[in-house]
């Protein structure tokens, strides 16, 4: 296990708005019904979001398993709450258990591990023996798959597929908001393209189609943040760094395969392997 998985979260400074709750969990308001979790004292800054409109919240990742948090989300969240993870690394999937049958992206890789309505990933998939976490079990309510919505209320949040970072990694686009909830396919500080199953090429198709899709005012809201002018907010980012992103993977692919990383811009570095070349 690494060293300095976490600190005491009185030892963060935190942007002003930034609301603690539980002794860990940041929070902010994205909108009057969108709150942004986050773990700042954890090494990873996870965030996750709260998505929510009438009767009903969908939790868009279920945080890094390091606190509890199921008591927060039911004093934020509505009286139906259903939770849909990202990607089936451990720092997303942590807690999952906590919120009953979750809704899966329906993904040929994630059909395979599906037995009776449970899913167990693989240790490939989940990545969680880097910090002795078990891999877990969990109940399936439904598939979606991408292309479909996601309803929560009256809103309607799009599922698109975008690998990158994982062959399983899904987003969430909000059309109404012009909000893209990216997980882990861009995010503040170091990308991750070095893990199984992480490629370029895929990160470059999908920057493509974004870009192609995206209106340029797009709110990008990340999975994971770091410290900006020496303090922990909400990861947002914006046409311009999908852009820097498309730009940098682009060359790399147009260089020999190696291991290493890579500036993208002041707010992101790239890190690669010989394999994301060729996955």
């Amino acid at each position: 296990m690494r060293k300095n998985i976490e600190v005491a979260i009185d030892t963060i400074r935190l942007a002003d708005g930034i609301v603690v709750e539980d002794n860990w969990f940041a929070l902010r308001g994205l909108d009057e019904s969108t709150i942004a979790i986050g773990e700042p004292a954890y090494h990873q800054r996870n965030w996750s979001y709260l998505i929510s409109d009438g009767e009903d919240s969908l939790l868009f990742d279920t945080g890094s398993g390091r606190r509890p948090i199921a008591p927060l989300v039911e004093r934020h969240g509505r009286a139906a709450v259903e939770a849909f993870p990202s990607h089936m690394h451990f720092d997303h999937l942590g807690n999952i258990n906590a919120f009953g049958p979750v809704i899966v992206a329906d993904l040929p890789m994630l059909r395979a591990i599906e037995l009776d309505g449970l899913l167990t990933p693989t240790e490939d998939m989940f990545l969680g023996a880097s910090e002795a976490v078990p891999v877990p079990t969990f109940e399936l309510a439904r598939w979606v798959a991408p292309g479909q919505s996601i309803t929560v209320g009256s809103r309607d949040l799009q599922v698109l597929h975008t690998p990158g970072h994982s062959p399983d990694s899904v987003s969430l686009w909000e059309p109404d908001r012009c909000r893209l909830y990216a997980a882990d396919f861009i995010y503040c500080g170091a990308l991750y393209a070095q893990t199984p199953g992480a490629s370029l090429r895929d990160y470059l198709r999908v920057c493509d189609t974004l870009l192609n899709d995206m209106p340029e005012q797009v709110q990008i809201v990340c999975a994971h943040g770091q410290p900006e002018n020496g303090l922990d907010d909400a990861p947002i980012l914006g046409y311009g760094d999908l852009e820097a992103l498309r730009t940098v993977v682009a060359g790399l692919l147009r260089a020999e395969p190696r291991t290493g990383e890579t500036r993208v811009n002041d707010r992101m570095h790239l890190l690669f392997s010989e394999a994301s070349f060729t996955a």
